[in-house]
């Protein structure tokens, strides 16, 4: 009789503890979307992305009745999935997002779950500064300025035609067709498909326009013109022309966590002067206050882009290539 009631008790603490950890994770989330502190919590910060996902952890486990290292560790990850399900479906974050914090959230989740399963940690005060701590920590947060930090991403591709077929292809590009696009991670994500870069004029000063799809538009002016060489243009966002859906705000370019700087293309010619290695460089800001781990995420999905784009150069030069041939 005993045990089946330590049983029932144990199983209710444990549902109790995932419904907690759930409606805070949320609560969370809402504060942060509506804005009810202003800047003092927002969801680009420590606060939120590492406390928020421990004080869930933390719920989960802490009312479970001897929970085992093995819960601590997994049992938030329940919640902590089920409240990026649910930010999702109301809108509050996009597939980019999700992927760049879920690995952040569900690792903090855990940390959270083990110290939450500690006798110290059952204290009434003590569940009550884990429960005010994100916020207190977030207010705190705001007044340091985010630092800035400036990375590359660097893609490279071999093409089985000399630098003077691919020089014109690369400083004008014609319309992508659909077909000439290739499965990409950053398809995958969302972030909309490249449409063309069409360019008025040739050397230094010359406009670029890039064109992607959902209305994402960017003004590249060359700083750099050495044909059959070197490419390179500064690249500013049309912020103005880009609609509101068309990238999560959170990793909007041209933001105030996230800005592509410049681009370069450098040609050079193999031995036999008949292929060509090009080679496609970005310069980004990342200003977060995690930029190790966001600069990271930068770098795979620009590279995505990167190697998307070398693709398609090297398809159509080396048909261009064979037809004269």
């Amino acid at each position: 009789m005993k045990n089946g009631l330590r049983t029932i008790l144990k199983g209710h603490s444990a549902k109790l503890g995932v419904i907690a950890g759930l409606f805070y994770g949320v609560f969370a989330r809402y504060v942060a979307e509506t804005q009810v502190f202003g800047d003092a919590f927002t969801v680009m910060s420590l606060a939120f992305l590492v406390l928020v996902p421990m004080v869930l952890g933390f719920l989960t486990v802490n009312s479970a009745v001897a929970p085992s290292i093995a819960y601590r560790i997994f049992a938030p990850w329940g919640p902590a999935l089920l409240g990026v399900l649910i930010a999702a479906a109301v809108g509050w974050e996009g597939a980019i997002c999700i992927l760049m914090g879920l690995p952040l959230i569900l690792l903090f989740a855990s940390i959270g779950g083990i110290f939450g399963g500690l006798t110290a940690a059952r204290r009434t005060d003590v569940r009550a500064a884990i429960l005010v701590l994100p916020f207190l920590t977030g207010s705190l947060e705001q007044h340091v300025p985010a630092p800035a930090r400036l990375t590359e991403t660097v893609t490279r591709i071999h093409i089985d035609a000399p630098p003077a077929v691919v020089w014109p292809l690369i400083a004008s590009v014609d319309s992508i067709r659909p077909e000439e696009q290739r499965p990409a991670l950053f398809i995958r994500l969302g972030f909309p498909r490249p449409i063309s870069a069409t360019i008025s004029g040739a050397g230094v000063g010359a406009v670029r326009r890039a064109r992607f799809e959902r209305g994402l538009v960017f003004t590249e002016t060359v700083t750099d013109w050495q044909p059959e060489r070197r490419l390179s243009f500064t690249i500013r966002p049309n912020t103005d022309s880009i609609p509101p859906t068309t990238l999560d705000s959170h990793v909007t370019i041209g933001g105030p966590f996230f800005d592509v700087l410049t681009g370069t293309y450098e040609l050079t010619p193999t031995k036999d002067g008949r292929g060509t290695e090009l080679v496609l460089r970005s310069q980004h800001r990342v200003s977060t206050r995690f930029n190790l781990y966001a600069g990271w995420w930068v770098d795979r999905i620009m590279g995505s882009i990167q190697r998307n784009i070398l693709t398609v150069h090297k398809a159509r030069a080396e048909r261009g290539r064979r037809n004269e041939l």
